[in-house]
């Protein structure tokens, strides 16, 4: 017979850059499977500033890379208990929402979220939630999830933020006919986003985190 409890757990995140009056930009940037968060936060040096702070948080589920012991890495989710650990990341997030508003905010302050890989759903599943503005949320090397497009709430929620698809043009572990058959899919569902490539695999690339970073300051520049 199997039984659920809830408890109390302790999540972490990493912190690029400290939140004062002149904070212009936060990023909210999400991992990718067997990743770290103090190792994946560093892709973003290239838009750290004064003004901008960036938040790394870190999926529950840690794990040895190989055998019992070494390199740990982690993960948001499997497929095991899905529906849980949904909820669980959502009130994680929400909690590191919360310990940031400890700080006193600006206003107008623009606010990124970014998802890479496996990070994304969590990061498009816990974006569509908010009562705050999103100026951007991209997916990157990914999709959006399902269940945040066919709610009309949170498709409402995600279309009232610019969203960025991106895809690298050597990405191994996503085909052309699958990108045709996401873009496709999201057309269909009424979801409003724009479609981005670069010259490269399943990895990160800077001048393209730039180019986003500076539309989220002034969404008029041109791509």
């Amino acid at each position: 017979m199997e039984k659920l409890i809830s408890t109390n757990t302790t999540g972490r995140y990493y912190q690029e850059g400290v939140i004062s009056i002149d904070t212009k930009a936060i990023w909210f940037v999400f991992h990718g499977y067997g990743m770290l968060a103090k190792d994946f936060i560093k892709n973003f040096d290239c838009i750290a500033d004064s003004s901008t702070v960036i938040i790394a948080p870190e999926g529950f589920h840690r794990f040895y890379n190989r055998s019992t012991r070494g390199e740990i890495s982690a993960n948001w989710m499997t497929s095991d208990l899905r529906e849980k650990d949904i909820e669980n990341n959502v009130n994680f997030l929400n909690g590191v929402l919360e310990d940031m508003y400890k700080s006193e905010l600006p206003k107008n302050i623009q606010i990124g979220v970014f998802g890479f890989s496996q990070g994304s759903p969590t990061a498009f599943r816990w974006a569509s939630q908010l009562k705050e503005k999103i100026g951007i949320i991209i997916s990157w090397g990914s999709d959006i999830p399902v269940d945040v497009y066919s709610d009309n709430k949170l498709l409402n929620k995600i279309n009232s933020s610019n969203i960025k698809l991106v895809i690298g043009t050597k990405d191994e572990f996503i085909s052309e006919e699958k990108i045709d058959e996401t873009i496709l899919e999201l057309h269909d569902q009424g979801v409003n986003f724009d479609f981005h490539t670069f010259s490269g695999g399943h990895e990160l690339h800077q001048d393209t985190i730039r180019y986003f970073h500076a539309r989220l300051m002034d969404d008029n520049l041109e791509y």
